[in-house]
């Protein structure tokens, strides 16, 4: 067996074993393309046949990689296949100069969990997603798009707050996860991606109006903070009203899987899919390559 960089010949035979990975199927024949475009693209084969692939890229900060996508053919599973690609894929990272690597792996996985316990990584975050589509109801909301004038109280808020810590202080975007900077939250203002309930500010919400992949008409809150039931009630509220007016298909939510966060939007009209680990890893400089 050995692991190469994928051609564009392998994606049909790897998809083939991919079709039935959950329940629903998959989601790497919508990410081939883009994945053999960027970053690191692996496919795993014996002989001539295929029976792994995973992929890696470096984030825009070029301090850390993102891994996703493995997945081994069901007849070879158990073998070791699944951390050589870990392994192979952390190497690449380094070698651009990452200094830490991160993953999701779904709760109910737990051979997954283990194989990136054994490639030493540790639970960061617990994070949920939750989903709804139609017409809910609108409501009055009290929350409102914040200014950049408010950049710093945003930020002190941030320092403070619970859920910003127990989230590793990270944010998504296209179901990769990214350190939720100072910075990273003036460009989400900017945007007019960023909520807040009235003054004194006691919750945010991250937004991204631009769905993910090939799923562009999505609204998502890719941050959700608030330690009051009631600022939740707002700022969610809020974000919905957004969701109505601009006529999307879906809106999603993910978040922290904290008590408070999960209580509150159970009992909403949004239903609660699926719970991930986000797993770390932070690399010594005994580790990084020579340059």
């Amino acid at each position: 067996m050995r692991i190469r960089q994928a051609k564009s010949s392998d994606r049909e035979e790897i998809l083939r074993f991919c079709a039935r990975t959950f329940n629903w199927g998959d989601y790497i024949d919508r990410m081939w393309d883009y994945w053999y475009r960027s970053g690191l693209l692996l496919v795993v084969e014996d002989g001539d046949k295929k029976i792994g692939v995973s992929h890696v890229v470096t984030c825009p900060d070029n301090k850390s990689m993102w891994l996703e996508g493995v997945r081994v053919h069901p007849d070879y599973r158990r073998s070791r296949i699944a951390t050589d690609l870990i392994a192979r894929m952390i190497q690449y990272g380094l070698e651009k100069g990452a200094l830490q690597a991160s993953a999701i792996v779904d709760v109910t996985n737990v051979a997954s969990q283990r194989m990136m316990e054994r490639s030493g990584f540790e639970i960061v975050s617990r994070w949920a997603y939750y989903s709804a589509g139609g017409k809910p109801q609108q409501k009055k909301s009290a929350a409102r798009l914040a200014t950049v004038d408010e950049l710093d109280a945003i930020w002190h808020y941030l320092q403070n707050s619970e859920i910003y810590r127990l989230s590793a202080k990270m944010y998504v975007k296209s179901w990769h996860w990214y350190a939720l900077t100072k910075k990273v939250l003036n460009d989400f203002i900017k945007e007019k991606c960023v909520i807040v309930t009235s003054c004194p500010i006691d919750g945010i919400v991250l937004i991204n109006r631009r769905g993910y992949w090939d799923r562009t008409n999505i609204m998502q809150i890719v941050y959700l903070d608030s330690e009051s039931a009631c600022g939740l009630e707002q700022l969610v509220s809020f974000v919905t009203n957004l969701y109505l007016d601009g006529g999307f298909e879906e809106l999603q939510i993910v978040c922290h899987a904290c008590k408070l966060l999960a209580s509150f939007l159970q009992k909403s009209m949004i239903k609660d899919a699926e719970q991930f680990l986000l797993y770390n890893k932070v690399f010594t400089a005994s580790v990084m390559p020579s340059r």
